[in-house]
């Protein structure tokens, strides 16, 4: 048995057949995996975000005195455009790209689409996204 066997079996127990906290921060987990777990949570920003504008709809439909252009401006409504978008952009661009691997059967185009490359490209575009919408909604 090799020592990374092992160690992995060794880490499962514990002295007294009690149950043992395995901390997410002992695991190494592949950048493909990280890619899935943050358009997970960019579909749940999404979700509250969407919540947030139907906040604010019926802020502005049921409050005559607050209007569009009293709350243009308003830092709460550039937070909000800010994550939405920069959410949207990530959970845009990581659909796309796993939409490409399921529907890409040849064994090349499968590695290419889940290449590091791809990968870091996908996380590259999404930074200059981000960038270019928190210039927008902030300026």
């Amino acid at each position: 048995m090799n020592y990374s066997r092992k160690w992995e079996l060794m880490m499962y127990r514990h002295p007294g057949n009690r149950p043992r906290f395995l901390s997410l921060t002992a695991f190494k987990f592949p950048l493909n995996a990280k890619l899935s777990a943050l358009h997970r949570i960019t579909g749940l920003i999404l979700i509250i975000s969407l919540l947030g504008y139907l906040a604010l709809a019926q802020l502005i439909i049921f409050h005559p005195i607050v209007t569009m252009d009293s709350i243009h401006d308003h830092c709460f409504i550039n937070c909000l455009n800010s994550v939405f978008w920069s959410a949207i952009s990530f959970h845009w661009l990581s659909g796309i790209r796993h939409l490409f691997a399921e529907h890409f059967i040849q064994p090349h185009s499968y590695r290419l689409i889940n290449s590091a490359k791809i990968s870091y490209l996908l996380l590259s575009i999404w930074g200059l996204l981000t960038v270019f919408i928190s210039y927008q909604a902030w300026s």
